[in-house]
């Protein structure tokens, strides 16, 4: 009887090969021997590295997310697993295919995120883009997520897998009444930013020759501002990092979105970003006081006094979007000015 002796093959497909043609999986064990019937390979294994962060200096969540989980998935050896941040590496065998390193959770400022439905990654490959959301949040709660590296097909040593965010949040609507307008008086908005400011006072302070609004946005920090100078944080954002824009309401229901957000800030040359010699301030400082510190943009005449581009006279085009940006998260507001109608009970 002719004895079938093995033969090792090159090892791209994690498969070895017999004289009489037939194919066995390759075994892996921790020590290299040889008998006169089987073959072994000693295992080697790769350590990739995990993390979840956003990329921008000015948000120091470098916090990157807190806590987080990710899974060892599909790959052609079956070997699979799930790691957290207190483990934060995936060990994968050298040479193994079609392996997916899966984020399914991740925790950031203390709120946890999951894929939104029918907003997953496709195909959890460098490039891909999917949705993550704090379940049930109102208003919304949504962080893009994208695969900014993952393993290696098939694997080989070296690299990481890394998860980038970047946020887009919606504060409150709020109406400025046409009374309150028509007074030049105060006008009070009330609304969240993120990542932790809400919108103190907007005030009416001028209409160009155009006929356009002149907006003066007055921002507090929810919390007390750290920091002193040009190094003013609000809650681990660096206000030097924040760029603001307004824009004309033309995006409906739900609002804008990340692409909508981002060519509003093309439109704008990048927007405007906060003066810190002039606009920005620390804990009960400002007129009127910001109790916690923040930010108030310019008056009138200024360059940075918040007025929509063009000819867009506030008769006729009385619904805006004013929008935060540091790094690549957003907060964006509606501002909504009631056009004046002619009263007949006078002054």
């Amino acid at each position: 009887m002719l004895k079938c002796k093995p033969i090792i093959k090159a090892v791209l497909a994690l498969t070895l090969a017999t004289a009489c043609g037939a194919e066995e999986p390759v075994q892996y064990t921790d020590e290299d021997t040889e008998s006169s019937t089987t073959t072994t390979l000693k295992r080697r294994t790769f350590n990739f590295p995990v993390k979840v962060t956003t990329s921008e200096t000015g948000l120091s969540l470098a916090a990157d997310a807190t806590a987080f989980s990710v899974s060892l998935t599909d790959c052609v050896s079956t070997h699979t697993a799930t790691v957290t941040e207190t483990k934060a590496y995936l060990e994968v065998y050298e040479f193994d295919r079609n392996c997916l390193a899966k984020l399914t959770t991740f925790t950031l400022n203390s709120k946890t995120y999951t894929p939104k439905v029918g907003s997953e990654f496709d195909t959890w490959l460098v490039g891909d883009v999917a949705t993550f959301e704090v379940a049930a949040a109102n208003p919304a709660d949504e962080l893009t997520v994208t695969v900014v590296s993952t393993i290696a097909n098939p694997v080989v040593a070296g690299g990481d897998i890394h998860y980038q965010f970047s946020e887009v949040t919606q504060g409150d609507t709020e109406t400025l009444g046409e009374a309150v307008v028509r007074e030049s008086a105060t006008l009070n908005v009330n609304g969240q930013a993120a990542p932790n400011f809400s919108i103190a006072q907007v005030e009416l302070v001028d209409i160009t020759a155009d006929g356009n609004g002149e907006f003066r946005f007055q921002l507090e920090c929810n919390n007390a501002v750290t920091g002193t100078g040009v190094n003013i944080l609000c809650d681990d954002v660096a206000l030097s990092s924040i760029y603001m824009a307004l824009a004309e309401d033309t995006y409906g229901v739900p609002g804008p979105d990340l692409t909508d957000l981002e060519d509003i800030f093309t439109a704008a040359a990048g927007g405007t970003q906060i003066d810190m010699t002039t606009d920005a301030f620390e804990a009960g400082q400002g007129t009127p006081v910001l109790a916690n510190g923040g930010f108030i943009t310019a008056d009138t005449g200024d360059a940075d006094v918040m007025v929509l581009a063009g000819t867009m006279p506030i008769v006729t085009h009385p619904n805006m979007v004013f929008v935060l940006k540091s790094g690549p998260s957003y907060t964006w507001f509606y501002i909504r000015v009631t056009t004046i109608t002619q009263s007949d009970d006078g002054p």
